[in-house]
């Protein structure tokens, strides 16, 4: 191996890198912004549940249970989707990568 093969593959490296770390920056972004709405959303019903003045203490009992248990559930599907993104985008990355790999190759055998 000579030294532009070398330097070629470190390059290659890097920019694998630099894609994967921008890749988990969006997807980290993304994730953040879905919590954070999902957050605003629970106590903005929270808040109008408190202010109801037609229902009785019962029901608004059973409302906020109904708004933590939704509340709840987004906040494991944002968990779900975060970690399902992030590694099928790995994936592609990786698989992308080799897919490059394999094609330059064949081109430079010929």
């Amino acid at each position: 191996m000579n030294k532009n093969n070398l330097i070629q593959a470190t390059s290659e490296q890097g920019i694998i890198k630099d894609t994967i770390k921008g890749i988990h920056k969006k997807i980290s972004e993304t994730s953040s912004d879905g919590a954070n709405t999902s957050k605003e959303k629970y106590l903005a019903k929270v808040k109008l549940i408190e202010e109801a003045n037609d229902i009785s203490t019962q029901e608004k009992l059973n409302a906020m249970d109904s708004n933590y248990d939704c509340w709840n559930k987004e906040h494991w599907q944002n968990m779900f989707y975060y970690t399902f993104v992030s590694f099928g985008m790995l994936g592609v990355t990786i698989g992308s990568y080799v897919a490059v790999k394999s094609v330059r190759k064949l081109l430079t055998a010929t």
